[in-house]
C-alpha cells in the first residue's frame, strides 16, 4: 500500500544578504523595533508586504501552532502552491518550560519519520529550509485544499449535506485514515496524536493524516512505552495510568474517539474538548471520567455502533489492529478506494 520513501530536498542559504540576525533581533530572536516580539517572520511579512526566499514567496496565515506558524507560499516560477510551516529557529534551540528537551529535536525527528513513512494518505514534507535572515526553520508541505477534517465537516454541514452523504464522508476519511495507521504500525512507528485536527482533506476522496511530531518508532513489534504523549481527549485509560502500555491500540483508541467526534458531534464518556484550565488538571479530569464512566452510542448505524464498541473497549488487548479495522462491515461501501 505504501509508496516508495523520498527524503525531503533541504535548502540553507549561504549567499550574501542582509546584515546577521544578531545585529537586527534582540536575545529572544525578535525583530529591533518590531511592533511584535513573538514572531520575527510574521513582522517581515508585516513590515515589507511579503517575502521571499529563493523561489518561494510567502503568504497570508492560515494556522499556527505553540510552536509554529503556517503559510500559504508560492512558488513565483511555477505558480505552485504550498503549506509552510515555519519555525523561529531561536526559540526552537530553547529548552521548553519544565523539559529538558529542546524542540528542534522533535521537529527533526517529525521530518525523518515522515520521509520514511511513505503513504498516499500521510502529508509528506515536500522541502526544508533553514533561513538565517529570518531566524526560521521551514517545512514545505502540499497544501491542503479543504483544511483541517473538522473544518471540513463544518463545510459540508453549511452546503445542507444530507447524514447520510456526511456519513460516506466520514467512512471514506476514516477508511484512508486506516490505511495510513496500518502503513506506520507495520513499519513500527506509533503516531500518538491521532485527531481529526490532524487529519487534513485534500479533495472529496483524499484525506492525509499529519502532524508526526509526538510519534514514536519503536525498536520491535512488541514494544511498550510509559510516556503520555498527543491530546488529554483522545487518550487511552492505559496510558493516563501511568503504567507501562502498549501504543499501538492506544493508537486505535484516539482514532474510535476521533470517528465518534466526528460521527455525533461530541466525545464519548462525557468528555469535552476544553477539558480543564491546565494540562495537569485536563488529564486527571480525562482519567476520572474514564474510570466512572461507560460507552454511550447515540442512535446511529448499527454497523457504526460496532465498529465503536470494539476501538473503544477500555482492555487495549481486546481493540482490533488497524488491519483488522479495514475489514469492519462499516467501511464495505467504501473499500474499493483502497490506495494502491
Amino acid at each position: 500500500m505504501g509508496c516508495a520513501p523520498s527524503r525531503p530536498r533541504v535548502k540553507d542559504i549561504h549567499k550574501e544578504k542582509p546584515p546577521p540576525i544578531q545585529d537586527i533581533t534582540s536575545d529572544d530572536g525578535s525583530f529591533h523595533n518590531s511592533q511584535r516580539s513573538f514572531c520575527s517572520f510574521g513582522s517581515l511579512i508585516e513590515q515589507n508586504g511579503g517575502i521571499q526566499i529563493f523561489e518561494w514567496e510567502f503568504g497570508r496565515e492560515i494556522g499556527k501552532g505553540a510552536m509554529s506558524r503556517v503559510y500559504i507560499t508560492t512558488n513565483v516560477e511555477t505558480g505552485h502552491q504550498c503549506a509552510a510551516k515555519v519555525y523561529n529557529k531561536t526559540k526552537l534551540l530553547k529548552p521548553t518550560l519544565g523539559s529538558a528537551e529542546i524542540p528542534f529535536d522533535k521537529v527533526k525527528w517529525e521530518i525523518q519519520i515522515m520521509a520514511e513513512v511513505t503513504h498516499p494518505n500521510i502529508l509528506p514534507i515536500d522541502e526544508v529550509i533553514e533561513d538565517d535572515y529570518s531566524d526560521s526553520f521551514i517545512l514545505l508541505m502540499p497544501l491542503s485544499t479543504f483544511g483541517t477534517l473538522t473544518n471540513y465537516k463544518e463545510e459540508l454541514i453549511a452546503q445542507k449535506k444530507t447524514e447520510d452523504e456526511i456519513q460516506l464522508t466520514m467512512k471514506l476519511c476514516f477508511f484512508q485514515i486506516a490505511s495510513a495507521l496500518s502503513h506506520i504500525h507495520s513499519n513500527n512507528i506509533v503516531h500518538r496524536d491521532i485527531k481529526p485536527d490532524n487529519i487534513l482533506v485534500f479533495s472529496e476522496d483524499d484525506f492525509k493524516l499529519s502532524d508526526f511530531s509526538e510519534s514514536t518508532k519503536l525498536d520491535n513489534p512488541d514494544e511498550k512505552v510509559v510516556d503520555t504523549k498527543g491530546s488529554p481527549p483522545f487518550m487511552s485509560p492505559e496510558e493516563l495510568s501511568g503504567e507501562i502500555f502498549d501504543p499501538k491500540p492506544a493508537d486505535v483508541w484516539a482514532y474510535g474517539t476521533s470517528i465518534y467526534l466526528m460521527m455525533f458531534g461530541l466525545l464519548p464518556f462525557g468528555l469535552n474538548i476544553n477539558q480543564g484550565r491546565t494540562i495537569a488538571n485536563t488529564v486527571f479530569t480525562v482519567t476520572m471520567l474514564l474510570e466512572k464512566n461507560e460507552l454511550e452510542l447515540p442512535a446511529c448505524d448499527e454497523d457504526l455502533g460496532d465498529l465503536l464498541t470494539i476501538l473503544l473497549q477500555k482492555d487495549p488487548t481486546k481493540r482490533p489492529t488497524f488491519e483488522e479495522v479495514m475489514r469492519h462491515a462499516w467501511f464495505d461501501d467504501v473499500r474499493q478506494h483502497e490506495p494502491n
